[in-house]
């Protein structure tokens, strides 16, 4: 990953009820001698952040422009995806920013604000703007002569509180809608006001796709822990199981829980992965009712004979006539296949 632009703008409300003012920078921020660690500072905060999937779009219409994303097509060449003036478009994003929070039809009058963090970065040939709305925190330092105690107070880099990462490459792709990584918060209030402010919505295919998605990823993490086919099933049939007792109590699907009940001994490496760019599941998943079936695995056993097979090969290469109760295979296992020769 490599730091493109950074400048940091603050909006801020002091107390309940006033009005939030604004400290906008006319340059964008030296970052000299703090490369490396602001760039991992940076890109950790989306990389550990719980983080949900979409595209822009305003009232539900993906073929409407926010504002946000006017901006964009306002600075940004289309071709070579170069910002023609980072310090001005990012002033105009934050006195938007600004107004959202100060409209008082919007009963807003209770958020604080904070710092806008505005990066654009490049990672895997991609380039990306990264927002994010992080705060100070105080402390005790000492100083590097006489160790004498100060307060002090610094910005909060290692957590994001409202933030998204846009994908700029995969937004002038047409047939794109899973280019911004955005968390919004779970009041009700402040998940409204920020996504109003990116203009940033779930895609509407992505039941369909995060269901397949979540499926691809346990089964390719299991190969990952040298699981055997059977124990791989058994997995991918657990997460079905999770998913419909959460469906059931009315509760959401998150991925970390599932991460946690499926891979109980290694959650962690389970989610990094199904965050990565292969997968792109974020952390609320929606569930497609449809793909969820295709985790369920078909099975039975006789005394002499004992068949198995994933629910999505039924009617595809295993077919079943309700007739004559005749169970067809289009395709067996090599190694089976080699086992019957073997015996001929």
């Amino acid at each position: 990953m490599a730091i493109n632009h950074v400048i940091l703008h603050e909006v801020r409300r002091k107390k309940d009820g006033e009005h939030a003012t604004k400290n906008l920078r006319k340059t964008e921020n030296n970052v000299k001698g703090l490369g490396a660690e602001l760039t991992d500072q940076l890109m950790e905060l989306f990389s550990m952040a719980s983080l949900n999937i979409g595209e822009f779009g305003l009232n539900n219409n993906p073929d409407l422009d926010p504002a946000f994303e006017q901006k964009l097509n306002q600075f940004y060449d289309q071709n070579k995806l170069q910002c023609c003036d980072f310090v001005t478009m990012t002033r105009e994003m934050a006195i938007m920013y600004q107004d959202i929070i100060n409209d008082p039809k919007q009963n807003l009058s209770s958020v604080k604000g904070g710092i806008l963090v505005f990066y654009e970065y490049s990672h895997r040939n991609d380039i990306y703007l990264g927002v994010a709305i992080v705060d100070r925190i105080k402390g005790i330092n000492a100083d590097d002569t006489s160790l004498d105690l100060s307060d002090s107070t610094i910005i909060e880099l290692n957590r994001l509180h409202l933030g998204a990462s846009i994908n700029l490459s995969k937004w002038k792709e047409e047939d794109n809608t899973r280019y911004i990584r955005f968390k919004t918060g779970r009041v009700v209030e402040v998940r409204d006001y920020f996504e109003r402010f990116i203009g940033c919505q779930r895609d509407k295919k992505a039941a369909i796709k995060e269901t397949k998605a979540l499926k691809s990823a346990i089964q390719a993490y299991g190969k990952e822990q040298s699981l055997d086919d059977d124990d791989i099933a058994l997995k991918v049939q657990s997460a079905h199981a999770f998913i419909t007792r959460q469906q059931k109590n009315g509760k959401d699907v998150l991925l970390s829980s599932i991460a946690n009940s499926v891979f109980p001994d290694s959650p962690e490496g389970f989610l990094a992965l199904a965050k990565s760019d292969d997968y792109e599941i974020g952390e609320q998943i929606a569930i497609n009712a449809t793909e969820l079936k295709r985790y369920v695995r078909l099975g039975g056993r006789t005394q002499a004979m004992s068949i198995s097979f994933d629910m999505d090969l039924l009617d595809e290469v295993v077919h079943f006539d309700e007739g004559s109760g005749k169970l067809t295979f289009d395709e067996i296992p090599p190694s089976l296949a080699a086992a019957i020769l073997a015996e001929r």
